[in-house]
């Protein structure tokens, strides 16, 4: 009986958050709609770290239009009743296309619901290699099927080469999009203890690479070295000179990028480079590179100083960093980041006509 009663309670409490929540999504989408009649852009919200990397990115291309909707580990925290009640909200308010920041599978119902009266688009923000896991495959290749079908209008991915691949390959219409990086702040606290300060940020995932960066910004004599918790790499041996720091809000993260000396971003895989390297760019902020990405392909000088070949190899990262540390590269970094919010600009125009 006690199970019984704790079950119809747990019930209510599940019903009472997801008609906040829906009461909320509604009124958000409303605000949208009387600035703009044209797009709306549905996302959902990050748990912890889980998810933030595609709520930030969405909201790096469509800051104005966005709605974020509630969930838990990519799980809306709405009714599945109420995402169908939410597809004829935004048919009546007259959108004349909806794009799906990602595609979880609470959105596969909202764009079936919907796709006949509004055009549905969304965006694949990461790269093949992650599709090893048989279920991000499976996902993946769902997604595909309804573009093929027409109920996904158009596909845009942050990854280069795979537009291309992508309408080649399955006959679909997509596009590539770019991310922008932020405007160089004002008031900067840099450190000034005489010390070598490089960030490495990134989560724990074995396509981050953040030991092997960690282990050439060690040979760095002077240095300190700035990542995230939870970690578990060298502190114990050397908790003089790594600092661990919380997430946080992307503001206190610019301002953070922007006190180093440098920053490092040498993952195995990435969309476009990743938005510590592009964000520490826009910034002044040297920032290596892996060879995974082409966001400085306009630049054989920047590409010859900021791309390590060999990433896999803390020496060889270590003699880059070296390197870099030994040039001014400011006033370059900032005029391509610039450069390259132009081009995203005429990338994020063609995606929504």
């Amino acid at each position: 009986m006690k199970k019984q009663i704790s079950h119809i309670l747990n019930v209510r409490k599940n019903k009472n958050l997801h008609n906040r929540n829906y009461l909320s999504v509604i009124q958000e989408i409303e605000n949208v709609y009387r600035f703009n009649d044209h797009s709306l852009v549905l996302c959902l919200d990050n748990t912890g770290s889980s998810y933030l990397g595609v709520k930030n990115a969405v909201l790096n291309l469509f800051p104005t239009n966005t709605v974020i909707i509630p969930a838990y580990y990519s799980n809306a925290l709405i009714s599945d009743k109420q995402i169908l009640e939410l597809a004829n909200h935004i048919v009546s308010l007259g959108f004349k296309q909806l794009i799906l920041g990602s595609f979880p599978h609470c959105f596969e119902k909202l764009a079936l619901e919907i796709s006949k009266r509004v055009a549905v688009k969304t965006i694949f923000h990461g790269a093949l290699s992650e599709l090893h896991e048989e279920d991000k495959m499976i996902k993946f290749m769902d997604m595909i099927k309804l573009c093929q079908s027409g109920v996904i209008s158009r596909l845009g991915f942050v990854k280069s080469g795979l537009a291309q691949w992508s309408s080649s390959l399955f006959k679909i219409d997509a596009c590539w999009l770019q991310l922008f990086s932020a405007k160089s702040l004002n008031k900067i606290s840099k450190f000034n203890d005489g010390r070598i300060h490089i960030g490495v940020f990134g989560n724990s995932t074995f396509n981050k690479n953040i030991t092997n960066q960690i282990a050439g910004a060690l040979l760095v004599p002077n240095s300190v070295i700035h990542c995230f918790k939870p970690s578990q790499y060298f502190e114990n041996l050397f908790d003089d000179r790594i600092v661990l720091h919380d997430h946080m809000s992307h503001k206190d993260f610019l301002n953070l990028i922007g006190s180093m000396n440098l920053n490092l971003h040498l993952s195995f895989s990435e969309g476009m480079g990743g938005q510590t390297f592009t964000e520490s760019i826009s910034l002044g902020i040297p920032c290596l590179t892996s060879f995974n990405n082409e966001y400085l392909r306009k630049s054989d000088y920047l590409s010859d100083q900021l791309i390590v070949q060999q990433y896999d190899n803390p020496l060889e990262i270590s003699k880059s960093i070296h390197a870099v540390l030994n040039l001014d590269l400011k006033e370059q970094l900032i005029e391509y980041s610039q450069l390259m919010n132009d081009e995203a600009s005429l990338l994020r125009s063609a995606f929504l006509q």
